[in-house]
């Protein structure tokens, strides 16, 4: 074998896979656009995808390094294993007789970055909106995860608060902790704006919307949590 030849069967080595994973599934990404429900087809009106999620807050969760230890993409059910679990979508209940749809290209339009994740130390996010419960709960649970569940090994997010001497009432904001994890008599935990964009980010993650034309669990608000 000459040099010229071993160089181009380098590179060959390298580009295809470099041209069949990164580049065009990059340039099939970007000519994708939301598509229009057909009310009496789907049962559903506005686009899909709704709205993008929270870019701001998407950007403090890379910074903190959450797609380390959750994944955001829920792949097809092959053999009983990964697909859906209870509690991963709008359907709280137990796991749904009929698999809900794994997530595909276009739930991951609009956002700046498509964070599949690595590895699934803690539980998929993909959909974790419908499940996230209220603001200050989520917060605690960022601040303390513990106080939440005391066999947690998720970190604490404490940088994303702030420890503050109350003045007057309490502030509104403040966070209602277990007298395990709140701060000494006289101060109050409050969110910082980057934890209040992360929350909202959170929030805003449901990527099982129905695919127009196909058979999927129609998007409609899961019941308040008491």
């Amino acid at each position: 074998m000459n040099f010229r030849t071993f160089i181009l069967g380098l590179a060959a080595s390298f580009g295809l896979p470099w041209l069949c994973l990164i580049v065009i599934p990059a340039m099939k990404y970007q000519q994708l656009t939301p598509v229009a429900y057909d009310k009496e087809k789907d049962g559903v009106e506005g686009f899909y995808p709704p709205a993008p999620v929270n870019g701001q807050g998407q950007l403090v969760y890379i910074r903190e390094g959450c797609n380390q230890c959750h994944t955001q993409m829920i792949r097809p059910s092959q053999l009983g294993l990964d697909g859906w679990y209870k509690g991963w979508g709008q359907d709280q209940e137990g796991r749904p007789a009929t698999a809900v749809r794994p997530n595909v290209l276009r739930d991951y339009l609009g956002e700046k970055y498509a964070l599949l994740g690595v590895q699934r130390i803690g539980p998929d996010l993909a959909n974790f909106g419908w499940r996230a419960g209220d603001a200050n709960a989520l917060h605690a649970h960022l601040y303390a995860p513990r106080s939440v569940y005391d066999w947690s090994t998720m970190p604490a997010y404490t940088g994303l608060y702030k420890v503050q001497k109350i003045q007057g009432p309490a502030s509104e904001r403040a966070l209602k902790l277990p007298k395990k994890f709140a701060p000494r008599a006289g101060y109050e935990v409050v969110p910082t704006p980057e934890a209040e964009r992360l929350v909202e980010y959170l929030q805003s993650l449901k990527k099982d919307h129905p695919i127009p034309g196909q058979s999927a669990v129609a998007a409609t608000p899961a019941p308040a949590k008491k």
